[in-house]
């Protein structure tokens, strides 16, 4: 076995278990693309009519102490957002745990990368792994799996759909709230980025990758 991941070898190890559960990410987000709930997609007007008040994309954070004011004091619509959040907040918290390890996937190997940099690991360094075979196609391969997560996003849970998620995940789980610096990066990072399986916008998906 190559000696970069030998197991007494903490930087190999560690670059390792990064991959594995950077395509533990990539599995999840190719089983819940499947069971997007279609209220979510608000495609039939009879939804769009009787959902709209409550499923709410990122222009809700613009208006959102006046837009609780409103479900508040009107009894239909609280007892019609009350049903929906009992009926979908697992999966909308499913999703949120998906959307969320993607941000932290990527957070944890650009923390990696800075440990590699202030020389956390004995005898390592990028030049010494890239110089390692196995070391350089590992950390490619990092990388990568990074950019197929947003691609199958994009390409899988349209913009509004993620945003309509994440919303009603932020209002549904307000004992998350001590988390809302990640929701917020979260959102950023998961927001309409205006493809669509007929729209490419310019500069995609370098952009995006930005």
């Amino acid at each position: 076995m190559n000696e970069f991941f030998a197991e007494n070898n903490i930087c190999g190890q560690n670059v390792l278990q990064l991959v594995s559960r950077g395509n533990a990410v990539i599995a999840e987000l190719l089983r819940l693309k499947d069971y997007i709930p279609n209220v979510f997609k608000l495609e039939n007007k009879q939804d769009a009519q009787r959902y709209s008040e409550i499923i709410l994309d990122f222009s809700y954070f613009k208006v959102t102490e006046a837009h609780e004011h409103k479900i508040e004091n009107n009894e239909a619509l609280r007892d019609l957002d009350e049903e929906f959040r009992d009926n979908h907040i697992e999966i909308i918290n499913r999703f949120y745990l998906a959307f969320e390890s993607i941000h932290t996937y990527i957070t944890d190997l650009n923390h990696f990368l800075d440990e590699l940099d202030e020389g956390m690991y004995i005898h390592q360094s990028l030049e010494t792994i890239f110089a390692d075979v196995e070391g350089r196609q590992v950390m490619c391969e990092a990388l990568y799996l990074y950019g197929v997560m947003l691609l199958i996003v994009d390409a899988h849970i349209e913009g509004i759909i993620r945003e309509r998620l994440l919303v009603s995940y932020y209002r549904y789980t307000p004992q998350r709230r001590d988390s809302q610096s990640r929701i917020d990066e979260v959102c950023k990072l998961l927001r309409d980025t205006g493809y669509n399986s007929n729209k490419k916008p310019n500069n995609y998906p370098e952009d995006y990758f930005k």
